[in-house]
């Protein structure tokens, strides 16, 4: 019996370590597409073995902050992010970004309309509610090594 519950311990802890997780979202800035106190199982594994992908939701951790942050991927290495009336551009041609409500507007933040192109393992991340949310705007590129996992499901 104690061995049972000793492996079952063990397995509960490596798949919550390093296969599947979860997390909550803390905060408006993925509104509407993720609700404040909204818990979230997201995939520890599949960033290990391949990159992160643009339009993949996100569990980051980022400098200074002691929870997780989520974020959707906007630009990977190599390309060029530019904030300019109101939409984001990358590679010079307007993003599509479906997910976000009608007439959102994209304020440049530090970026003040200057083209940002990504350094090798470098991503950019935005929240959908851009009006509140604190991002790659602000803090700049986000490196491979601070991605957690990819949201999978609420």
């Amino acid at each position: 019996m104690a061995c049972m519950l000793l492996w079952s311990v063990l397995s509960y802890w490596l798949i919550s370590r390093f296969v599947m997780g979860g997390t909550e979202v803390v905060g408006q800035s993925m509104w509407p597409t993720l609700e404040d106190g909204e818990r979230l199982i997201m995939d520890r594994l599949s960033y290990r073995f391949k990159p992160p992908a643009r339009g993949d939701i996100a569990a980051l951790s980022l400098p200074g902050d002691n929870e997780l942050s989520v974020k959707r991927i906007i630009a990977g290495p190599g390309e060029r992010v530019q904030i300019k009336d109101g939409r984001v551009w990358l590679n010079d041609n307007v993003m599509p970004e479906p997910y976000l409500k009608a007439n959102v507007l994209t304020a440049p933040g530090m970026l003040s309309n200057k083209v940002y192109t990504l350094g090798p393992n470098c991503y950019f991340v935005l929240g959908d509610n851009r009006r509140v949310s604190w991002d790659s705007r602000f803090f700049g590129a986000i490196r491979r090594e601070a991605f957690v996992g990819r949201i999978l499901m609420r």
